[in-house]
């Protein structure tokens, strides 16, 4: 169950940032350099910008560690996902795969 949920929240952090993505960039509104310019454009949004990227900072040590630890499969994806579409995709999906190996690992002790 916790797996499926893990993989529906991963398909919806595809979709949701996707669908201001994509429209954006056909449109040529999107661009990095605007999009730094626009994550620190007030202190709000600096705090906000900072308070994502040390979350991101976490998820990776945490999803680092627990890789080598239940030595998951695939987890390239979740951290080439962060990079290219985002957290709202990398870490879910990872929590997926978490699940999977967790799951994996219980039926062999079973």
């Amino acid at each position: 169950m916790k797996r499926t949920i893990y993989l529906v929240i991963a398909i919806l952090g595809i979709i949701l940032p996707m669908s201001q993505f994509i429209p954006a960039s056909l449109a040529g509104d999107f661009s990095v350099g605007g999009m730094l310019s626009e994550m620190t454009a007030t202190r709000t949004l600096t705090g906000i910008s900072l308070d994502f990227l040390v979350a991101v900072t976490a998820g990776m040590v945490f999803g680092f560690f627990e890789t080598r630890r239940l030595k998951i499969r695939l987890w390239v994806i979740p951290l080439a996902g962060t990079f290219f579409i985002g957290f709202s995709f990398g870490l879910p999906f990872f929590l997926y795969l978490r699940e999977t190996a967790l799951e994996a690992s219980r039926e062999v002790k079973t």
